[in-house]
């Protein structure tokens, strides 16, 4: 959703700094070495992941999200 929102600003470049630096600077914690790559590509949540305890229903279950997380 962060992406999406980025993107629509015209700011993607602005991400990976918000996502990842900024919170551990202001907190004086190491920043994470580790790096994922988003798509984009539309895809659909699921309607729901089952649980223990019942079923846990995504954000924008069933709607389409325009970038994805590479596997």
């Amino acid at each position: 959703l962060y992406a999406e929102a980025f993107d629509a600003a015209g700011k993607l470049d602005k991400l990976e700094g918000f996502a990842s630096d900024f919170g551990a600077d202001f907190y004086g914690l190491p920043r994470n070495a580790d790096k994922i790559t988003l798509i984009k590509r539309g895809w659909q949540p699921p309607a729901s992941y089952p649980m223990a305890d019942g079923k846990l229903v995504p954000m924008r279950a069933g709607e389409t999200v325009a970038w994805e997380l590479a596997a």
